[in-house]
């Protein structure tokens, strides 16, 4: 009972796992990184189940226990130094496993690249399975080697959901080795393994490509709606609910200690645009002040519609002295919206936090309250300027 609630648990963690896109240039051509995809669900399509940990130590499992079986019968050193790898890829995958539990605790990106290659060479050593249970098993043997073959190497498109090219590659570097070695033996009914081999792969890529389209559309779908719920319709920027996760994200990324600065920011004159000119001005103006944050800060930096003609800009590793700096820009940047939208300004507040890491949901509240007393304050000193919380 206590293994099984272990080997859950691990699953689990596994599951929640970050898996960071693959960096070698057919690693990434093979993980379909070069689709026409927003990067978050290429990032999700390449966590599928072959990645976690369990579903994998579980296919190595029931191929080692084929191969150990052949080795007892049909001792060969092919077949101990198949065992060996196998054995070596095993603790492979466990060690790569502990590895990225490392790097997700310290906030660093973990590559996918280690898993993809400990896959690769599995299904080459099945390939090889098979060649050696047809050319030297006895037939039951055979019969155990060559079906776990091909169950494992049917499962591959289910497992690879979202890569149909892995899928493929997969499917034919454990099968083709089988089909190369049916002219080298002498028993004729196994020349259907060949006749079946061009069905099998075909059928593996019809499958692979609907799987992929299919779980592509779902996560598109989510993408989209998630996008809406976050962000602002008007401005296109984060919304509340957008700039509280993506704060969460940040601060749990963040590897070592760094400040952060939050600006409020709100519009002067903006009642009166809206008043003189009529609301589709002022929306235009909305728009235009978004562009022009954009424009001033970082494309890391968070830029937040908070409600009506309220701003947030939350930096990363800002001194105080470069908020300062960033704030001056800000006011000198909107000025140039003046001959479109007559009298209008912004004042800010600032605030800052000692790590960004500390940002949790109760001290980002506080932070932005420090934000807006501080605004509070260079709307009382006369507008179009920043004030620092104290």
């Amino acid at each position: 009972m206590k293994l099984l609630l272990r080997l859950m648990a691990l699953g689990r963690r596994s599951y929640s796992m970050n898996f960071d896109l693959p960096r070698y240039r057919f690693l990434r051509w093979l993980n379909g990184c070069d689709r026409a995809l927003p990067d978050e669900v290429i990032k999700r399509l390449s966590g599928g189940a072959i990645m976690h940990l369990p579903l994998l130590l579980a296919g190595m499992t029931c191929t080692l226990l084929a191969g150990v079986a052949m080795l007892i019968t049909t001792p060969s050193p092919f077949m101990l130094a198949w065992v060996i790898l196998n054995l070596g890829l095993m603790a492979g995958r466990v060690l790569e496993y502990h590895w990225r539990q490392r790097r997700a605790q310290r906030g660093q990106s973990a590559p996918v690249d280690g898993i993809l290659i400990l896959v690769l060479l599995w299904a080459l050593s099945l390939g090889g399975l098979g060649v050696y249970a047809l050319m030297e098993a006895p037939p039951p043997l055979q019969l155990v080697a060559i079906g776990t073959l091909l169950v494992v190497s049917s499962s591959f498109p289910a497992l690879c959901i979202g890569r149909p090219r892995l899928s493929v590659l997969l499917v034919l570097l454990a099968d083709v080795p089988l089909k190369l070695a049916v002219p080298f033996q002498a028993e004729g009914a196994y020349w259907i393994f060949v006749a079946q081999g061009p069905v099998y792969w075909l059928a593996t890529l019809w499958f692979s490509c609907y799987l992929n389209g299919f779980a592509e559309r779902a996560l598109l779908g989510e993408s989209r709606s998630r996008f809406q719920a976050e962000h602002d319709y008007l401005t296109g920027l984060h919304n509340r609910p957008g700039f509280y996760r993506r704060v969460d994200d940040l601060r749990r990324s963040v590897a070592g200690a760094l400040p952060a600065t939050l600006y409020y920011i709100d519009l002067d004159g903006f009642k009166q645009i809206n008043d003189h000119q009529g609301h589709e001005a002022g929306d235009a103006l909305l728009v235009d002040v978004a562009a022009l944050l954009q424009q001033v800060l970082r494309q890391q930096d968070l830029v937040v519609r908070w409600g009506g003609d309220e701003f947030l800009l939350l930096l990363s590793g800002a001194s105080e002295f470069l908020a300062s700096e960033i704030a001056e820009r800000l006011l000198a940047t909107i000025k140039a919206l003046d001959k479109t939208y007559p009298g209008v300004g912004m004042s800010i507040g600032i605030a800052r936090e000692a790590d960004l890491r500390q940002l949790d949901a109760e001290r980002l509240m506080k932070l932005i309250d420090r934000a807006d007393a501080a605004l509070y304050q260079a709307k009382r000193a006369g507008k179009g300027r920043y004030r620092h919380a104290g």
